[in-house]
């Protein structure tokens, strides 16, 4: 993960990101799903470099959403993105979800996912971040409850959780798996 001082302290006035997904606090499961669309389909015309995905339960992700996956294109061709998952979950994502597994196997090069290595499942946070301009993070995963920030401090912490699982990680979630 880059070094937190290579990057500004604060985005620019009129972030794009900002603008599409304020901050604010998260009641419902609807609530987070909207969040996380209004993100991802953003993603590409805010410029955003950088996604990372933290979670074992994908259920609530609205991953399978046609306008969640045309967002995902969209950005997944621009030059030098790049996807980080983190997950113990892959399998099951596998199964449920076959036009994102299909987008994952389009876009392999600009993925990366690992899957804990020591983590407890019940350890895994829930965060979607973009760059260091946005944090998703769900507090409450029965019911989704969270908040979407833009503070630099919060930002921070979900990049310092995210850095420490990724040390203990492994490759996963292979794009192409092959059977004798």
């Amino acid at each position: 993960m880059p070094d937190a001082s290579s990057h500004p302290a604060a985005p620019p006035p009129g972030d794009p990101l900002h603008a599409a997904v304020p901050a604010r606090a998260l009641a419902t499961r609807g609530e987070f799903q909207a969040a996380v669309c209004a993100t991802l389909g953003h993603a590409a015309s805010a410029g955003v470099r950088e996604l990372w995905w933290v979670a074992n339960d994908w259920t609530p992700w609205p991953l399978e959403d046609a306008a969640v996956l045309d967002g995902l294109t969209a950005w997944a061709r621009r030059p030098g993105v790049r996807l980080h998952w983190l997950s113990h979950e892959f399998e099951a994502l596998r199964r449920a979800a076959p036009r994102l597994v299909r987008w994952r196997q389009t876009f392999a090069h600009i993925i990366d996912c690992r899957q804990p290595d020591d983590l407890p499942s019940v350890d895994m946070p829930v965060l979607l971040v973009a760059d260091r301009r946005l944090v998703v993070r769900v507090l409450d995963t029965e019911r989704m409850r969270g908040w979407v920030s833009h503070e630099r401090a919060d930002i921070q912490r979900a990049h310092e959780q995210i850095d420490a699982i990724s040390q203990r990680a492994s490759a996963a979630f292979a794009a192409v798996t092959l059977g004798l």
